[in-house]
């Protein structure tokens, strides 16, 4: 299966289980998959064949940018959501959300949350 994916997408999001994270927000990061059949984009060199990648990057935004959610487990299950009602196409869809600096016990620590579904067991849940 072919696969479009953007990678490094750069947020300032509200997120988190602090008040303080939720009022003052940070940085998060985020990297997607979408799993697509490419063969007519690759035949026809058409945008209208392919998955306009800055309509993605948009959906992404929308959900680290203008939602507020504690984990970043619900981020990139919002984001799979996203993802799937935007894009019929999209037969799987992987989000990758990471929180470079979550507070872990009094240190800096990078936590990542990464989700794959197929379409079918994104219905199904």
């Amino acid at each position: 299966m072919d696969t479009l994916s953007l990678v490094g997408l750069q947020f300032y999001g509200h997120h988190g289980t602090e008040s303080w994270e939720q009022e003052v927000g940070r940085r998060f990061s985020a990297d997607v998959e979408i799993e697509i059949d490419l063969t007519a984009a690759g035949r026809s060199d058409r945008l209208a064949d392919a998955i306009d990648y800055c309509a993605v990057y948009q959906a992404v935004r929308y959900v680290m940018e203008e939602e507020r959610h504690e984990l970043i487990e619900r981020l990139a299950w919002r984001i799979l959501e996203e993802l799937f009602r935007r894009f019929d196409q999209a037969r799987a869809v992987r989000a990758r959300v990471s929180k470079p600096e979550a507070p872990i016990g009094g240190i800096n620590a990078a936590a990542v949350v990464d989700l794959k579904r197929t379409r079918r067991e994104w219905e199904n849940a």
